[in-house]
C-alpha cells in the first residue's frame, strides 16, 4: 500500500472534511481527560499511597512485614471504588471505538458526525466482548514468546473495525476476518506505525515537560494529540479501507485525491 499516498488523503481531510475532525478530537480529548481525571480521584491517591509505602519499605523504613501488609490492605480502594474505575475504564474504550466509526465515516465520505463519539453505544458489549478476546488470545501467544504477541496484536489488528462495520458479524467471526486480511500485511502495518514514532516521541516529551513544570492533572500531550490523533486514526481507517476494498474499487476514497 502507499503509504505517503494514505497520509497526505489524512492530511487534507484534516483540511477539509466537515465536521473538522480537529474539532472532533478536542471533544474526544476533553471528555477522556475527565474521565481519567475522575478515575485517578476514585482509585489513583490509594495507589500511590502503596507505591510511597514499597519505596519506604524498600529503603528499609518498615520494618515489621505485617505493618506493611495491614496498611497496604487499608490503602488498597473499596470493592465500590475499583468497579466505579472499572466501569470508567469500559466507558472510555467505547468512546475510542466512536472516533474509530467518525474516521471511518469522514474517509468514506458517508456521513460523519460529532454524534460519532456516542455511536460506540449502541454496540457496547460486542466492543467489550470482542477486546476481551483479543486480549486473551494474545495473551496466550505471549506465553510462547514475547514477538509471538506482538504477532497476534497485528493479526487481529483490524478486528474492531469489522465489529463496527459489520454487525452482522460476530467477534469471533471478525477476528478470524482480521487474521485473514492481516495475512502478508502485518509487517506492512508494522511500517505504517512506526512511521508514526516522531509524534508519538514528541507526545512524550510535551508531556514530560508538563511535569517538570508542575502542570497537575492536565497532560500537556494533548496539545500534540489534538492534531496528531486524527491524522493517525484518518490514515489507518483508510488503511482498512483499502484493504477491504473490492478489487474493482481498490480507492477507499472514492475517487478522491489530494488538493493541489
Amino acid at each position: 500500500m502507499d503509504r505517503k499516498l494514505l497520509k497526505s488523503q489524512a492530511k487534507d481531510l484534516i483540511r477539509t472534511s466537515d465536521p473538522k475532525p480537529v474539532y472532533f478530537t478536542i471533544i474526544y480529548l476533553v471528555i477522556i481527560a475527565v474521565f481519567s481525571f475522575l478515575s485517578y480521584k476514585i482509585v489513583g491517591n490509594s495507589y500511590e499511597t502503596i507505591s510511597l509505602m514499597l519505596r519506604e519499605d524498600v529503603n528499609g523504613y518498615y520494618v515489621d512485614p505485617d505493618q506493611l501488609y495491614y496498611a497496604m490492605q487499608a490503602a488498597m480502594p473499596t470493592p465500590l471504588e475499583s468497579l466505579l474505575s472499572l466501569a470508567i475504564q469500559l466507558v472510555t474504550t467505547v468512546l475510542g471505538a466512536g472516533f474509530i466509526i467518525f474516521a471511518l465515516r469522514t474517509v468514506s465520505h458517508s456521513g460523519a458526525s460529532y454524534w460519532n463519539i456516542l455511536d460506540g453505544f449502541g454496540m457496547f458489549f460486542r466492543i467489550i466482548w470482542l477486546y476481551i478476546l483479543e486480549g486473551v488470545f494474545v495473551f496466550l501467544w505471549s506465553l510462547l514468546l514475547f514477538f509471538p504477541g506482538i504477532i497476534a496484536l497485528y493479526r487481529y489488528r483490524m478486528a474492531i473495525y469489522l465489529v463496527l462495520e459489520h454487525p452482522e458479524m460476530s467477534a469471533l467471526q471478525c477476528i478470524s476476518e482480521s487474521k485473514r486480511l492481516m495475512k502478508g500485511h502485518k509487517w506492512e502495518l508494522f511500517c505504517f506505525d512506526f512511521s508514526f514514532i516522531g509524534w508519538a516521541l514528541l507526545v512524550g516529551v510535551v508531556d514530560y515537560i508538563g511535569v517538570k513544570l508542575g502542570i497537575p492533572y492536565i497532560s500537556l500531550g494533548l496539545l500534540v494529540q489534538i492534531y496528531f490523533l486524527p491524522y493517525y486514526e484518518l490514515t489507518l481507517a483508510g488503511y482498512y479501507k483499502q484493504l477491504t476494498a473490492p478489487a474493482a474499487d481498490p480507492d477507499p476514497f472514492n475517487g478522491w485525491t489530494p488538493e493541489l
